[in-house]
């Protein structure tokens, strides 16, 4: 089995759900209705998307909107949130409205250049350049589990990821696919 996690690495809150082949296939075929030819790499990074939700570090999230489906995530280490859109009828499945808490398993880049798309914060540590977030509502059928992650985070912190997303808000920056780590795959070296 190839290993997606730096084992000298530990996330201080684990995202500790599994990826659900159900909801794999599902939003595979029915969602993101994903071309056959490109099933064969789509189907090869399921083992890495596991290690992600198992492995990643659970960090807070927030509905944005919902027509179309944004979702910002926060990533404490870099002190930063990126929006990402989302196929809207996820929205109406998991009953998502605007303003709903969520939580997403972040997954670490080191390197030396920083993502475009990421403006860090006073808090940013410098020990990253960039983050891939996964939200595990999506892809474990742990739902209880993974909606009871919210109170792992002080007020403070939803506070910080608002006053974040409303300054990205302003700036009008494109959201990232929500998805893209199953078709992008960034070959840096990944920690959590």
């Amino acid at each position: 089995m190839s290993n997606y996690v730096n084992e000298n690495s530990m996330a201080s809150n684990p995202g500790a759900v599994c990826l659900s082949r159900e909801k794999f296939k599902e939003l595979r075929d029915k969602i993101l209705r994903v071309n056959p030819l490109k099933k064969i790499y789509f189907n090869k990074q399921f083992k890495r998307i596991d290690q992600y939700l198992r492995n990643g570090d659970t960090q807070p999230a927030i509905v944005v909107s919902v027509s179309p489906l944004i979702i910002s995530v926060y990533s404490e280490d870099m002190d930063a949130v990126l929006f990402l859109k989302f196929p809207e009828e996820l929205a109406a499945k998991y009953g998502l409205s605007v303003g709903a808490r969520l939580v997403s398993t972040n997954v670490y880049f080191e390197g030396t250049k920083l993502a475009k798309d990421i403006q860090t914060g006073t808090g940013y540590t410098h020990s990253f350049v960039n983050f891939t977030p996964v939200i595990p509502l999506f892809l474990s059928n742990d739902e209880g589990f993974i909606r009871s992650r919210v109170n792992l985070f002080e007020e403070a912190e939803w506070n910080r990821l608002r006053l974040l997303t409303e300054e990205r808000a302003a700036k009008n920056i494109a959201p990232r696919d929500g998805f893209y780590y199953f078709t992008e795959f960034n070959i840096l070296f990944m920690i959590f």
